[in-house]
């Protein structure tokens, strides 16, 4: 039984100090180790091993072509950490966009919910909200990536196909 920690290759190319400090802090609350790419590494989970994630499309691609016995976010670990050091946005009211990457996710919502809440944030719920998610990010104003196709068809093919409107580039700005 082991626990395997699936970085985020987009989060560590994108913020490679904050995503060293967030597998610090899960190493420091679990035993876990870090592995490369959902990609690439997906066949090494078992079904008695724990696939902890920071991504939504991590998890779908190894729900869907690893074997682990559990995935668990990272959220849902500071979540319930009792000793995490919240910073305080004193009542601020802040917009929170669900990804429908983890649209059938609730427990992720309600721990994101949870932990605006535990920030003081005052958290304001979108009419396109949980469930009725239709955002992605610039993944669903693009065609589908062929790699998240093969490795987790149901999600992104047979599921959600429709849901990949492609427009151009030069219109992408103006969209969002």
């Amino acid at each position: 039984m082991a626990n395997l920690y699936f970085p985020g290759c987009k989060v560590k190319g994108d913020f490679p100090a904050a995503s060293e400090k967030l597998a610090a802090y899960i190493q420091s609350k679990r035993v876990v180790t870090p592995v490369g790419c959902c990609r690439v590494d997906h066949d090494k989970l078992t079904p008695a091993d724990t696939a902890v994630v920071v991504c939504n499309n991590c998890a779908n691609i190894i729900a869907e072509s690893g074997d682990p016995g559990q995935i668990e976010f990272v959220w849902e670990i500071i979540d319930n950490d009792p000793e995490f050091p919240f910073p305080d946005y004193h009542g601020e009211k802040m917009t929170i966009q669900d990804c429908w990457l983890a649209v059938e996710k609730r427990h992720v919502q309600d721990a994101i919910r949870s932990l605006m809440r535990k920030m003081n944030i005052d958290v304001v719920e979108l009419a396109e909200n949980h469930e009725k998610t239709r955002f992605c990010g610039m993944n669903l104003v693009a065609p589908c990536n062929p790699s998240n196709a093969k490795l987790a068809p149901k999600r992104y093919v047979e599921e959600g196909g429709h849901m990949f409107q492609p427009i151009p580039p030069e219109e992408q700005a103006a969209y969002f």
